[in-house]
């Protein structure tokens, strides 16, 4: 019950401070209302998303109601996948309430509608899915102050990836040493790439059409799935050896 008062907060704030950027904003307002509502969409769920999540596992242990879910369950993985799915199903109601009250404030701000802003919702509902399976999988054998520290730190890094890789392959970095060129490799092959699914950053850029490509799309998709699967994995290998 907290968590829909939350969610009608949430919701009244987006539409609240879409008037004041009207009201203060000059030029292309309807791209900074646009950015910022999206902006806080994600922004809101990714805090609800760390902060229940990080705690919700160790409550979990602390008052040994793991142990009545586990004597009914076959699998013990099968509480991870349980535990994912329920809170994907969340995640996926706020999105839901957060995109009526997007689109809403687009409604009365007369800005008009368009697929990018769909697909920029779905994509950002995918990127904290991902970052709910690290949580996930940090969880299961870290504190969870650690494994929310780790996931934001996973989620500012992956945004960043990209830019980290190219500037690594530019003349700027001649003056970089091996071993670091060698990390922001690694670190860009191993983490996902949140710039792709942040897609609100293309609104008004020439590179704008790559997301008319429903092939780009399914791409982002794919390797979206192949990081939660992985994870997952992951999460379920080592909380089934886990000593309960």
């Amino acid at each position: 019950m907290k968590i829909l008062y939350i969610w009608v907060v949430i919701w009244i704030l987006l539409i609240v401070f879409s008037y004041v950027l009207d009201s203060l904003t000059i030029n292309q307002w309807n791209k900074v209302i646009v950015d910022f509502s999206l902006s806080m969409i994600e922004l809101f769920s990714l805090i609800l998303t760390l902060f229940l999540w990080a705690y919700m596992l160790y409550n979990e242990f602390t008052k040994k109601t793991i142990l009545l879910i586990l004597s009914k369950i076959e699998k013990k993985y099968y509480f991870i996948l349980a535990k994912f799915l329920g809170f994907a199903f969340i995640l996926f109601i706020m999105y839901f309430i957060f995109s009526i009250a997007f689109f809403v404030s687009l409604y009365f701000h007369n800005i008009d509608l368009h697929l990018y802003y769909f697909q920029a919702i779905i994509l950002s509902y995918f990127k904290i899915l991902v970052i709910l399976s690290f949580i996930i999988f940090f969880s299961t054998f870290v504190s969870p102050f650690l494994s929310l520290i780790a996931s934001l730190f996973i989620y500012f890094v992956s945004h960043s990836t990209a830019f980290m890789y190219f500037f690594s392959t530019t003349p700027m970095s001649k003056n970089m040493w091996w071993f670091a060129k060698k990390i922001l490799e690694v670190v860009y092959y191993i983490l996902p790439n949140f710039q792709d699914l942040s897609m609100k950053e293309y609104f008004l850029s020439p590179y704008l059409w790559n997301y008319t490509n429903i092939h780009f799309l399914l791409s982002l998709f794919f390797w979206s799935i192949v990081y939660i699967f992985i994870l997952l994995f992951l999460a379920s290998f080592i909380f089934n050896k886990k000593e309960i």
